[in-house]
Formats: C-alpha cells, sequence, structure tokens
C-alpha cells in the first residue's frame, strides 16, 4: 500500500518515509513480544536524552544474528531512521520490499558508483534529521566474535558531522545463530543491547572515530564476542 502511494503521488507524500517505518516497527515490536524475544535494552536513557536534542546520529552495532536488525529497531524506538543495507538483503522475502519501501539506504559493493551513491544518500539523510543504522562488519559473524569494521558508516558520519551511538548486541546468536532463518528459543533472559554515550565525529579523522566507536562496541560485549587479537 506505502508503495503504490509514493507512485501515485511521485514520492511528494511522506518526502522521509516515516510510515513504512512505523508499519515495520508496530509489526516488529508485536513480533518481539508475543514470541518472547524483546531484548533487555541498557542505557536506553542515553537516547532519551539524544532525541530532545533534535541531532540526528549514526547507530553502530555489531552483527551476529538476524534478530540484530529487530533488536536494532527496538532499541532506537519510535523514532525515523534508515539502515545502510546490502543490496543482496533485497532479495529476502518481506524484508527486501520494507527496505526498498523504507527509502533505506542500499549499497552493492561490486559498484563504484552504487557505493558513492549510498555515501551521499547517507549523508543527505543525517543532514535531514533521520538517523542512520548500520553494521559495520558488513556480515553476520559465523565466530561469534567481533571481525574487522568497513568505514563507509564513518566516512558518512564524519562528512555530516554527526555524532555515533556504538551499540553491543550481546547474546543474539544464542536464540538465533547467524545461519538460522527463524529463532530457535525465545531471546527474553538471554539477549542485550548495550547502549554507549555517542562520541562526536568532528574534531576526529575517520579512523580515529571509528577506532573509539570500535573500543565502546567492544567494552560491552562479553569475553566469547570479543576479537581475540584485541583481547
Amino acid at each position: 500500500a506505502c508503495r503504490f502511494m509514493y507512485f501515485i503521488t511521485g514520492g511528494r507524500v511522506d518526502r522521509k518515509r516515516r510510515i513504512p517505518v512505523f508499519v515495520s516497527h508496530t509489526w516488529g515490536t508485536l513480533l518481539m513480544r508475543l514470541s518472547r524475544s524483546f531484548p533487555k535494552i541498557e542505557n536506553r536513557e542515553v537516547l532519551n536524552d539524544l532525541y530532545k536534542s533534535r541531532i540526528s546520529v549514526m547507530f553502530v552495532a555489531n552483527h551476529n544474528s538476524w534478530l540484530d536488525i529487530p533488536f536494532l529497531a527496538a532499541t532506537i524506538g519510535w523514532t525515523n531512521y534508515k539502515i545502510v543495507a546490502k543490496k543482496e538483503l533485497e532479495k529476502v522475502p518481506i524484508l527486501g520490499s520494507a527496505i526498498r519501501t523504507g527509502g533505506n539506504v542500499i549499497l552493492d559493493r561490486s559498484n563504484r558508483r552504487s557505493q558513492l551513491m549510498t555515501l551521499k544518500s547517507g549523508i543527505q539523510w543525517l543532514k535531514d534529521g533521520v538517523h542512520l543504522c548500520t553494521f559495520p562488519e558488513g556480515t553476520r559473524t559465523r565466530t561469534g566474535r567481533l571481525m574487522d569494521f568497513k568505514n563507509g558508516a564513518f566516512k558518512m558520519a564524519h562528512k555530516a558531522g554527526a555524532p555515533v551511538v556504538p551499540l553491543s548486541i550481546v547474546g543474539s546468536d544464542k536464540a538465533m545463530p547467524c545461519d538460522w532463518v527463524f529463532p530457535f528459543r525465545p531471546s527474553r533472559g538471554i539477549a542485550r543491547v548495550i547502549v554507549h554515550k555517542p562520541i562526536e565525529s568532528e574534531g576526529k579523522t575517520e579512523a580515529e572515530l571509528a577506532a573509539a566507536v570500535r573500543a565502546a562496541v567492544i567494552s560491552g560485549l562479553p569475553e566469547d564476542q570479543r576479537p581475540l587479537d584485541e583481547e
């Protein structure tokens, strides 16, 4: 219905694509509550204070499981945000359609032009007051340990002058391993999302920003999720 509305109006209605985000968030929240999969969210007050300032930010989280996407949404809450998603996710039933309709930022890693357009699109959303979310590892870890970060997310935040909010997602793979399509146990009492204080991008190089965010994410992870070479 949303895609049809945007088609007939030429995108002039709901330019920031708030409606699909609201619908997806309502549906996801309901499913997590009914399945007892809502994660424990720690330091949520950090976001409450942030939202009062009306500053757009980049949310950055580690990636262990398909559950990380609804966990990320649950943490961010009822506000407008876009996910930086790899193009392959467009092929996933339901999720792919939601990503396209919601105006999320699609990245085709095999296409240099796509990468430049993704960067431009992400920066524009931040300047328009819309939050961005990304998993800088680029894919789900198979070992459960944090992998190297790609620098695209930090380039967007750095060029837009936007703060970055690190998130540590703990235990999502215990409820839904990375190769599973559906959870095999409820996440309640197992999974947590830890919200860290925003890290300013201004006054830092991209490398310094990435290092500071990575250190914050690692600080919230248990030993079995931390990278071996950084313990």
